[in-house]
């Protein structure tokens, strides 16, 4: 016995919203550690990235210090040798509703995928801590059943445990985002139907059906699985769940 028809689960960065990093966040933290170090922006950017990357590809790691970026940031200072004031949690709270935004009519979008039988459930890579002052701000967060971070679940999109007992209780699993890693490639491994949702798409591509778009997309060597669908926008996906619950 279940409890819905269909759960899907959506990304947050990139696929529905715009949180605060890029446009306040990295600017004040790699600023004070540029004015600190005497290092460039770029060379820092790159050690923040490669920390955090470090991190989510240790599988003996904790989960939830591999997002955690006031910790990674504490980290790279150290390397630096300078001590970090600027504190990431307090910066997204801070800005959250004044350097944040929807994506693609994403409130409306939301709105018509609500219907019994489904559950929409947040999963985002993101610490909670980060992304729920954003959900709030943008008034997301009433749109949703749930929402899936590492430190609720204790694990990324690549552990099935992040994903908690919400597919057992459907008959389908759709997960929608925007990066193929983490929304395609690893929920493919958990059974998942995949709605990728990439930056940029072939313009030939643009005219065919999200079904279709998935058969005719050049993947790349590095990734193996296909979607099931391939959205141009956001827009096409209540029409496709419905399609695809048919």
């Amino acid at each position: 016995m279940t409890d819905f028809e269909t759960v899907i689960f959506i990304d947050l960065d990139g696929t529905i919203m715009i949180n605060p990093f890029e446009r306040v966040v990295w600017p004040v933290v790699i600023g004070e550690l540029v004015a600190q170090s005497g290092q460039s922006a770029d060379a820092i950017y790159d050690m923040i990235a490669a920390e955090n990357r470090a991190r989510q590809d240790d599988d003996a790691g904790d989960p939830v210090l591999s997002m955690d970026w006031d910790d990674i940031t504490a980290t790279v200072a150290q390397r630096l040798g300078v001590r970090l004031t600027a504190n990431v949690t307090d910066l997204v709270r801070t800005h959250a509703a004044s350097h944040s935004s929807v994506m693609d009519h994403a409130p409306e979008v939301l709105r018509d995928l609500r219907a019994p039988g489904r559950a929409l459930v947040v999963a985002t890579k993101g610490l909670a801590k980060y992304q729920v002052p954003v959900l709030d701000a943008l008034g997301l967060t009433s749109l949703f059943d749930a929402v899936l971070t590492p430190d609720t679940h204790g694990g990324l999109k690549k552990h099935r445990r992040f994903f908690g007992d919400w597919p057992q209780r459907a008959r389908r699993a759709l997960m929608v985002g925007d990066r193929y890693d983490d929304d395609v490639l690893y929920p493919g491994r958990h059974g998942f139907l995949l709605l990728w949702k990439p930056e940029a798409l072939p313009p030939d591509l643009l005219p065919l059906d999200p079904l279709e778009r998935a058969r005719r997309y050049p993947y790349a060597t590095d990734q193996p699985l296909p979607a099931t669908a391939i959205l141009a926008s956001l827009r096409e996906l209540p029409a496709l769940v419905t399609r695809l619950e048919g």
